[in-house]
């Protein structure tokens, strides 16, 4: 009986001490010289209890709630890790959300940055702007470490729902006055330390509807995180409305990047950037929360609801039943960004990273730098950069045939040395037209043409950078001073124009960029298959993460059906997401993927791939056969020496007589001149090959269409299964992201990745016949495969000479 007692007396007083725990503080990824924000737990709760109720099994504690904080002490800004702005000066612009109580609290802009060491800081400035107010503008002075500012932000300057903020960078070269010393120069602002702080962190601060999403904004990386808590998450009733969650969101939130984490029991930690959704029956949740709030305690509920153990941002969906649950969502969640496939949109969102949203691209268009969102501008530098950003449709045809203008409207001064000085253009990072500047005393462009070439543009986001280099003879002689700004060498207009002409659309398969660009053919399927490797949380979380990057993509939440075999996929497009290990046999190489990976890619000790954080030889050895392009093959990862007859082959390979390097010197003539190769003449090859990865891939994307159906079926296949949620955050990031294209796409730990182009196409129609159309796609098709256009023309000319000869055998006119 005194032991019993005891027991009692000590179960009494541990349970005030549980629930009135003390504060706990945030870990922050910036330096400890700035304080972690302060976190407030919840007040403690005696737990309710009826004399009718069952008791429980003593054996099964009930679970403490986490201590997270009633309100945020900082909101992160940045889209990424870190925003690079180069050059003599740059520019970057992007969206962040505010709810109505963040915009009339008392804020501060903080900013991190560091800068090249040649930067000069008596005439480079940083300059911050909210909604085109300057806030702040610093001397660049910060190479050895970072530099850390704050400013107050003046009420009502700040708005509920989108924002925007500028940073503009303008720097100088210490000492070297050459064109090349301009790529030498950059500003990196950090995204750990660069946010708006509350300077009253108890303020409190929380989301009321569903428009208020966007204000969730990311973490210090630009990462959201969606974490759905679900108490039945691996039934299998559950799957698709889990589904429909994180795609509804994503859209909802405009997010940049999101990953999608799905468990069943309330998280840990809450912090800035992760959104809490809790998703079940009124039943599940209950037992869950212990209760559930009284606007959610009759029929179906899907909003926010104020809980101080899960932060400000509380999704709450819940209903009697799963059938409750799939409806509300489908109308308060999905349905009102439920883009009908027949309408093009106007835009396409970028809003989290580049301000204006890039125009949507479907026909013959014409659009002014004012509506790219490039100014008029003057410049007295060596080199100018502008960036403007337009959107493809996924049936976009005309990598090979097409030509858009550039009508420029600027001019050049006097001092601009003649030959040395040009205008370039780039499309995602390729040079598409060069302009010399030829007259000795300055020029006025008035609507001047540039052609831009097609062939660089792809399906989806287009980064376009019209580029200028003036030389002058002050930076030949480049003496005390000559770096500092002076006299503007060259202005440009925003009444410049960028015409894109009508090109063909037809959809082609397989083609990883257009899934990339638009989600394409997924973004006009009526229903799509998926396929997961196991119906567990990991794999229920990386699939969540990819359809909230494709839903973003296609601008519309995809009706997803989760199957349970290949057999099932019936005819309609099919997704695949899985580590190797656990796909069944035979699936792989209906996407070109052989199927022996399963079990020796998971298994294999690939060598050591070159990341930052690699140190030592191998780093050595992997950097120097890159640059060698020497090819690791699986077998010689285990270190053993190549034989002397393996050297011989090599080396004789690569050799060839006088005939050969005159082949070889002819075909680089011809890439020169013409832009043609020998490759282009080749027949394309359509003996099937099943691709295995190469060393160091821990990640494919594959595609291939289905010879029964010809439905395009998409895989994404992890190496290892503990690492399945990590590879897919890593693939959905916007760099590599934008990098899928071809048929295959391998990823190397995320930092760089291998195409494999298809060896054939097949083509899917996605609009209503037409002549005109048909015309294009003709013309684009005969110049990717130049072979066969030159048999055709050969053959239309024997045929004309022939009907020629007949013809005028008929006249009389035979000699």
């Amino acid at each position: 009986m005194r032991t019993r007692f005891l027991h009692i007396l000590a179960a009494a007083a541990i349970v005030p001490i549980g629930s009135l725990s003390l504060p706990a503080q945030e870990a922050q990824p910036a330096p400890p010289r700035e304080p972690a924000p302060f976190m407030i737990a919840p007040p403690g709760q005696q737990p309710a209890t009826s004399p009718s109720a069952e008791p429980r099994p003593p054996a099964v504690p009930a679970p403490v709630a986490p201590a997270v904080p009633a309100s945020f002490a900082f909101k992160p800004l940045l889209p990424a890790p870190r925003v690079t702005l180069e050059g003599e000066s740059d520019t970057r612009s992007w969206a962040f959300y505010l709810t109505q109580d963040e915009a009339s609290a008392d804020l501060n802009l903080d900013v991190a940055f560091q800068n090249a060491l040649v930067v000069m800081p008596e005439a480079s400035r940083l300059t911050v702007r909210i909604n085109g107010e300057r806030i702040m503008e610093a001397p660049i002075a910060s190479s050895d470490r970072l530099k850390r500012t704050s400013t107050a932000i003046r009420k009502g300057l700040l708005r509920p729902g989108q924002n925007t903020i500028r940073f503009e960078a303008a720097q100088r070269h210490r000492t070297d006055c050459t064109i090349a010393s301009t790529y030498e120069l950059w500003t990196r602002v950090d995204g750990a330390g660069t946010r708006l702080s509350f300077r009253n962190p108890a303020q409190q601060s929380r989301l009321r509807s569903i428009d208020d999403l966007p204000a969730v904004g990311g973490d210090e990386t630009g990462q959201t995180t969606i974490h759905i808590v679900a108490p039945g998450a691996t039934r299998s009733v559950a799957a698709n409305s889990i589904l429909a969650v994180a795609q509804g969101v994503a859209l909802r939130g405009r997010y940049s990047q999101a990953a999608v984490r799905v468990s069943e029991r309330l998280p840990e930690r809450i912090r800035p950037g992760v959104l809490t959704v809790l998703l079940g029956t009124s039943k599940e949740l209950r037992e869950l929360l212990g209760t559930l709030p009284a606007e959610a305690g009759a029929g179906s509920f899907l909003g926010f609801v104020a809980n101080p153990r899960l932060g400000p941002a509380t999704l709450l969906v819940t209903g009697e039943t799963w059938p409750d649950l799939e409806a509300i969502i489908a109308k308060l969640l999905t349905g009102p960004v439920s883009r009908p496939t027949n309408i093009n949109r106007k835009t396409m969102d970028t809003s989290s990273w580049h301000v204006p949203d890039a125009p949507f691209i479907s026909d013959q268009q014409v659009l002014r730098f004012s509506e790219l969102g490039v100014s008029t501008q003057e410049s007295s530098g060596r080199r100018m950069r502008v960036r403007a950003v337009v959107a493809m449709p996924g049936d976009f045809y005309a990598n090979a045939y097409g030509e858009a203008t550039l009508y420029l409207d600027g001019a050049y001064s006097e001092e601009v040395l003649p030959g040395a000085s040009r205008i370039e253009v780039f499309v995602n990072g390729n040079v598409a037209a060069t302009v010399p500047l030829n007259a000795a005393n300055g020029g006025l462009f008035q609507q001047s043409p540039i052609t831009i070439s097609l062939r660089h543009f792809r399906p989806g986001i287009n980064e376009i950078w019209f580029e200028t280099v003036t030389l002058t003879r002050s930076d030949l002689a480049c003496g005390p001073g000559a770096t500092l700004p002076g006299k503007n060498r060259f202005a440009l207009f925003d009444t410049t124009a960028l015409a894109i002409p009508d090109f063909a659309k037809i959809g082609v398969s397989p083609n990883l960029a257009a899934v990339a660009g638009t989600g394409f053919p997924y973004s006009i399927a009526a229903h799509v298959g998926l396929i997961i490797g196991r119906q567990d949380l990991p794999n229920l979380g990386a699939a969540a993460t990819l359809l909230a990057r494709l839903a973003q993509r296609a601008d519309r939440p995809l009706p997803i059906d989760l199957l349970g075999s290949a057999a099932t996929v019936g005819n309609r497009p099919a997704l695949i997401v899985g580590a190797a290990g656990q796909l069944p046999a035979g699936l792989l190489p209906r996407v070109g993927i052989a199927d022996n990976i399963r079990n020796t890619w998971p298994q294999r000790a690939d060598a050591v791939v070159v990341v930052p954080e690699t140190e030592g030889t191998a780093v050595f050895d992997a950097v120097i056969n890159r640059f060698q392009g020497r090819q690791t093959t699986p077998e010689a990862s285990g270190g053993a020496a190549p034989t002397t007859d393996a050297i011989r082959d090599r080396w004789r390979g690569s050799l060839g007589g006088p005939l050969a390097r005159y082949f070889i010197g002819f075909d680089q003539w011809l890439q020169r001149t013409f832009d043609l190769s020998f490759a282009q003449l080749r027949t394309p090859s359509r003996a099937p090959s099943l691709y295995e990865p190469a060393e160091g891939a821990e990640l494919i994307a594959a595609q291939a269409t289905d010879p029964d159906t010809r439905q395009v079926w998409t895989a994404f296949v992890v190496r290892q299964e503990e690492a399945l949620e990590k590879n897919i955050d890593r693939l959905v990031t916007p760099g590599n992201w934008a990098g899928m294209a071809g048929k295959i796409t391998a990823f190397r730990s995320g930092q760089d990745n291998h195409v494999i182009s298809a060896d054939s196409t097949s083509f899917v129609m996605t609009r209503a016949f037409s002549l005109a159309n048909m015309r294009l796609v003709f013309a684009n098709w005969m110049s990717s495969n130049i072979g066969i256009y030159a048999l055709t023309l050969l053959a239309a000319c024997i045929g004309l000479g022939i009907g020629t000869f007949l013809l005028f055998g008929r006249l009389g006119r035979r000699s």
